[in-house]
């Protein structure tokens, strides 16, 4: 999963932290456990973070996501909790393994309040296929879809749906000094931006994104405008307790 940052609209541009063209007469049909490249589910019950950072842009903030992943009843549930450069829960979402895809269930947006708590915001999910389970096809496309209504503000609400289609297996990506195979993937962002009486804005942002077996996605890049791209890279892995030493040392 990619965050979504709520401040206003024009910070949309910013939450959409998550392009590329392929020939339509082209068809690439990988029969593997594709399930390798999506996050090591089947081993995060202990949970982990993953600390993404901008590629050669400094004023973007540092995204951390926090996965989790159990069984309930025999089926696979992830789950991931996203945190701001403030180290403030934004987001939660969980998803379950099912025969051909990573289905999402549930989508939970905070909102950051006066009283330094946070409150949630009601998300409805419109589409739920996430990722490929155990072949990709590049004449699929996996839709996602959420969408919620802006608090203290009557009549607007923001739809966000999201394309992910296979393109290629990559070659061999590094992270700390290890070479891993990679997936290829294009994406597209739709959004739907509704406002009482003044009607829709309706941008969309293509991308593509790199996920390197065992470890998840580690690498995404996506087009905001005619030249305004935004790049982030996995930074690290570490546990929860890692994390909270970095939070407390963020506080002196």
């Amino acid at each position: 999963m990619n965050c979504v940052r709520l401040d206003n609209f024009p910070v949309l541009f910013g939450f959409l932290v998550l392009f590329a063209c392929f020939s339509a007469c082209r068809v690439d049909y990988i029969a593997r456990d594709f399930m390798a490249y999506y996050y090591p589910v089947y081993e995060l019950q202990e949970g982990k973070i993953y600390e993404y950072r901008p590629v050669n842009v400094d004023s973007l903030p540092v995204d951390y996501w926090y996965y989790s992943s159990h069984k309930v009843e025999g089926e696979l549930h992830f789950t991931g909790n996203y945190y701001n450069d403030r180290f403030e829960v934004q987001q939660f979402f969980r998803e379950i393994e099912k025969e051909d895809a990573m289905l999402l269930q549930d989508f939970i947006l905070y909102e950051s309040v006066e009283t330094s708590k946070q409150e949630q915001i009601a998300v409805e999910v419109l589409n739920n296929n996430t990722f490929p389970i155990h072949f990709a096809d590049s004449t699929k496309t996996f839709k996602m879809g959420i969408k919620w209504d802006i608090p203290g503000e009557a009549g607007t609400t923001i739809a966000l749906n999201r394309e992910r289609k296979y393109l290629a297996m990559g070659g061999d990506y590094t992270f700390q000094g290890e070479q891993y195979e990679s997936a290829i993937f294009k994406t597209v962002e739709h959004i739907e931006h509704f406002v009482a009486d003044d009607g829709y804005l309706e941008p969309s942002f293509p991308g593509i994104e790199i996920y390197a077996k065992g470890i998840g996605l580690v690498y995404y890049k996506k087009q905001l405008s005619k030249d305004v791209f935004i790049e982030y890279e996995l930074y690290a892995t570490y546990s929860m307790e890692e994390f909270e030493k970095k939070y407390k040392r963020s506080l002196k």
